[in-house]
């Protein structure tokens, strides 16, 4: 109950769809409003590219021996009278277990940090590689220069609350009235409230703590788990931050076989993590060779 579970796929925009690879119908940042005249003259038009986001697959595979609990505190949820695969404790650690962890995983391992390597045959893959997360599409983007790198210098905690509010000011005009999210560490979240507070911002009698909204702006900095340990900043619409899955199958399906008082627990689900185009998305990592965070 102490794991951590899925966070940043609540921010994103849920996509579903059986296609391997998704894609953005249109992206039109042309303006269509024009004087009226009879004959047709064409306005408008697509410059911007979506992005593809790919469903990668995943899989559990698992096996233990129940007996071996039959003598311990969970002893109580084993029953003899039905199949291994049946007895109670299977249903808790379905249910308790391999649920959490494997949101846990998904979350600390493949959401932002992960890099996609090809798994070798007959070789478990490592944590992280089982597809690639934000931060590499993030750092991909800005080498390209289709996402929008800003440099507000190194983190510090003694002046991040300035770095935050210089880093939303770069943001393009044209979303300064939209509501998105500054997404950081926790750490650095943390550090962005104690900050927040030393400028006085923190009213000690007041009904209302300090929050994480940024001020005079819809903005809101929001910490999660899975960026733990970076220094790293991005921020985009939630239209534009899509989590892509099947419509049918889901990791949360769970399949059992029982052989020689084993019990092997398989599960095998796809998704898939990013931006729908990559100019309305903004972070403070930067160039290779340029400082970059």
């Amino acid at each position: 109950m102490l794991s951590q579970g899925s966070e940043i796929v609540k921010y994103a925009t849920p996509i579903k769809t059986d296609d391997t690879i998704f894609r953005l119908a249109n992206a039109t940042f042309h303006s269509l409003v024009q004087p009226f005249q009879k004959t047709f003259t064409q306005k408008g038009g697509v410059d911007i590219v979506p992005n593809e986001i790919r469903q990668y697959r995943f899989k559990l595979d698992d096996e233990f021996m129940p007996d071996e609990f039959y003598a311990t505190w969970l002893g109580f949820l084993t029953a003899q009278q039905v199949d291994r695969k049946e007895w109670p404790f299977v249903k808790w650690l379905i249910e308790v277990y391999y649920k959490n962890q494997i949101d846990q995983d998904m979350e600390l391992n493949e959401y932002y940090k992960g890099v996609y390597a090809t798994p070798l045959a007959g070789i478990a893959g490592a944590d992280g590689t089982g597809m690639n997360g934000v931060q590499h599409l993030l750092k991909a983007g800005v080498e390209q220069g289709t996402i929008n790198s800003i440099d507000i210098g190194t983190l510090n905690a003694s002046n991040i609350f300035d770095q935050i509010e210089a880093f939303t000011d770069e943001i393009s005009e044209v979303y300064q009235g939209v509501k998105m999210n500054v997404f950081m560490s926790r750490h650095w979240l943390k550090k962005y409230l104690q900050d927040k507070r030393v400028q006085g911002f923190y009213q000690k009698f007041s009904e209302k703590d300090i929050d994480s909204g940024i001020d005079f702006t819809p903005l809101s900095v929001i910490g999660l788990a899975s960026m733990v340990g970076t220094d790293d900043i991005f921020c985009t619409p939630a239209q534009n931050f899509l989590h892509v899955a099947p419509a049918t199958i889901t990791k949360n399906s769970f399949k059992f076989e029982e052989a020689k008082r084993a019990v092997a627990v398989m599960a095998d689900w796809a998704e898939g993590l990013g931006f729908g185009i990559n100019q309305a998305v903004w972070t403070n990592i930067r160039k290779a060779g340029s400082g970059s965070v």
